[in-house]
């Protein structure tokens, strides 16, 4: 995969995409880019939804890893996922490709531009979501540029009254300052406490 090489942690992310061979050769090609969740992340969420039988996942942002999700969810016979989208060509793109392989009734994208100061997912687009959400992947919105670092820290506070007992919720891209500083705000501010998997760049989190 590019930028492996430049990777400390492409070790795990080779191996990660060794496991992860029955699900990406279930279709064709993925558009697999930099924003996209490595590889040894998304094994860990598999992981988790194969062992805790999550069955309805919300995931903010969209791309490979919806698609590999609902390969999963298409194998296992079981459960649905939603994942937000604030680029509209972007959500598109992704639901085509969720059409072509017929994995419609196990994800769908929704198309939720961001809105308000701080930006979040358009209070309408959320209206049509799950009840009892048992795992929730925030991988989005975009939290890369400069003044947008802590992006994604409205999202445990938007979506707690769906979070069913028991819920885990994942944070992507903890290799970014941003990312650690909205997981430091969240264990400071609420009864949530988080695992980080250091090795794959993501925490994983559950009410004390």
């Amino acid at each position: 995969m590019t930028g492996f090489a430049d990777d400390p942690h492409h070790a795990e992310d080779l191996h990660a995409w060794h496991v992860l061979s029955p699900l990406l050769d279930a279709g064709g090609y993925l558009p697999w880019g930099t924003g996209a969740m490595r590889p040894a992340g998304l094994v860990l969420v598999c992981n988790e939804i194969m062992y805790a039988n999550r069955t309805t996942i919300v995931e903010c942002g969209s791309g490979v890893s919806t698609i590999v999700l609902a390969r999963l969810l298409r194998q296992r016979g079981a459960g649905t996922l939603v994942a937000l989208e604030h680029d509209a060509a972007w959500a598109e793109r992704v639901a085509d490709l969720l059409r072509r392989e017929e994995l419609h009734e196990h994800a769908r994208v929704v198309h939720a531009p961001l809105e308000g100061d701080p930006p979040w997912y358009a209070t309408a687009a959320l209206a049509g979501l799950p009840e009892a959400v048992d795992l929730l992947i925030v991988d989005g919105p975009p939290a890369y540029a400069a003044g947008e670092e802590l992006r994604r820290a409205p999202a445990l506070a938007h979506f707690e009254p769906r979070l069913a007992p028991g819920a885990t919720v994942v944070l992507d891209d903890l290799a970014r300052p941003g990312e650690r500083a909205v997981l430091a705000g969240w264990e400071a501010q609420t009864p949530w406490r988080f695992r980080v998997e250091e090795s794959a760049g993501v925490a994983f989190g559950s009410r004390s």
